[in-house]
């Protein structure tokens, strides 16, 4: 398939999945996660051979199974769900339906995976992975725990440097968790990615301890407005 038929597909993917993304901005996993995971899902799949078609769909159904009212909950299910109706739609994606399907399945990367895991769902997982990095993957963090009810950290160890990290009673304790995520990364170029990420939330840590020690980190709004600024100027350099 040409690359413009591909990007004909894609549009139309995105057309049909676009709502269910956007509610889900509430906790974090709205449409601007979607967009991210598919320009780096492209770019794997350029770089290491796989199928675009594939990838790209999978960018933008991965997580489209999320509501806002149950969050992650049943996600994957959901978004196999909507993948598999649309290749019901869609004869370009009947003829990749279980190739896209796997991408979907194994998105995620605390997930087990059969080995070999094809390219394709590496492409998809290893973007997906990649943007819950750095000041991104932070910001999502941080929605989701005032979504969920989170109290932002722990209030005598607030990076968790003494502890081991309660994901569910603390957003800070779930941020330090996301940096034992790089070694995940199946991919080289992945990898690669992920050492400016990491540097990323070590140096949101070093300001959140510090605005934390003089006071000026009393809750979630707090955080936010510390890494919005980082994403904003990252935006302006990209």
């Amino acid at each position: 398939m040409l690359a413009a038929e591909v990007d004909v597909v894609h549009e139309r993917v995105w057309q049909a999945v676009s709502h269910y993304w956007e509610p889900n901005k509430i906790h974090g996993h709205g449409a601007d996660h979607a967009l991210r995971v598919y320009s780096m899902g492209l770019r794997l799949a350029a770089a290491l051979g796989a199928d675009p078609l594939v990838v790209g769909a999978g960018c933008y159904i991965h997580d489209a199974g999320m509501r806002p009212d149950v969050g992650r909950e049943g996600h994957i299910e959901r978004s196999l769900q909507i993948a598999s109706a649309l290749c019901e739609e869609m004869p370009e994606l009947a003829s990749v339906r279980s190739l896209l399907l796997t991408t979907i399945r194994y998105h995620e990367a605390e997930l087990a995976y059969p080995a070999p895991l094809p390219m394709e769902a590496v492409c998809v997982r290893d973007s997906d992975t990649l943007d819950r990095l750095g000041f991104t993957g932070i910001r999502m963090t941080l929605q989701y725990g005032v979504w969920i009810g989170r109290e932002l950290c722990h209030p005598t160890d607030p990076l968790c440097c003494e502890r081991t990290p309660d994901l569910n009673a603390f957003t800070m304790d779930y941020v330090r968790y996301l940096g034992s995520l790089p070694q995940r990364l199946i991919t080289p170029i992945a990898r690669g990615h992920s050492e400016e990420k990491q540097k990323q939330r070590e140096f949101y840590c070093s300001e959140f301890l510090s605005s934390f020690r003089e006071g000026r980190m009393r809750n979630h709004e707090d955080a936010l407005k510390l890494v919005k600024v980082h994403v904003r100027e990252e935006s302006h350099v990209a």
